[in-house]
């Protein structure tokens, strides 16, 4: 199966796979190497797209969260989750904080673009002050470690800045905002708590 092909044809046409694509899908998602290849990236995203947050389905994508996972097809998972099943839990939550918090890992960053973007997604769904507080921590984490000249924390902190605001400006109503430059993240960094929850006193 050509899962990017079938991932376009969901995402832009409208299209709903067959139970024979389904069960092919499932059977390869199942399978002991589909962890290790980033095609199951596409895959992933199919099976999401197509199907129910069943307690299976939910434990089935789960595998893909693995420390072994390629980086890529991990990612998916996040985004499968959080995103696309926007599953919002304590414990779901929880081991979405537990992701941010390894993204200093840079065989993970893949990873660590998606939980960022899922859990700025999430915040504002659920209107969960944890997941506020908790990127409020990695955004102050993100940006003290660009001061001291960390690239690798450059293009996350530049990623957290800009999810922050498109997503503030689409949960309020106004046109999605575009940048990937430092002197355009600095400023909602700057004004990072208009950007997230209040704070409970």
């Amino acid at each position: 199966m050509d899962f990017s092909d079938i991932y376009q044809r969901l995402k832009f046409e409208e299209y709903e796979i067959s139970e024979d694509e389904r069960l092919q899908l499932t059977d390869y998602l199942r399978s002991r190497g589909s962890v290790s290849r980033p095609e199951s990236h596409a895959a992933m995203l199919v099976f999401c797209y197509s199907s129910e947050s069943t307690l299976e389905n939910v434990n089935l994508v789960r595998k893909f969260l693995a420390e072994d996972t390629d980086d890529y097809a991990r990612s998916a998972a996040v985004n499968g989750l959080y995103r696309i099943w926007r599953l919002g839990t304590a414990s779901d939550v929880n081991d979405l904080l537990s992701l941010l918090a390894l993204w200093s890992v840079e065989s993970r960053h893949d990873t660590s673009v998606a939980a960022i973007g899922c859990a700025f997604h999430l915040m504002h769904q659920r209107n969960d002050r944890l997941l506020s507080t908790g990127l409020m921590s990695l955004l102050e984490t993100l940006h003290e470690e660009v001061r001291r000249e960390n690239e690798f924390a450059v293009n996350l902190f530049i990623y957290a800045c800009w999810s922050a605001q498109d997503r503030w400006a689409q949960s309020n109503g106004h046109r999605r905002v575009h940048f990937d430059a430092i002197e355009e993240a600095l400023p909602v960094y700057w004004d990072r708590s208009k950007y997230l929850l209040e704070s409970i006193n």
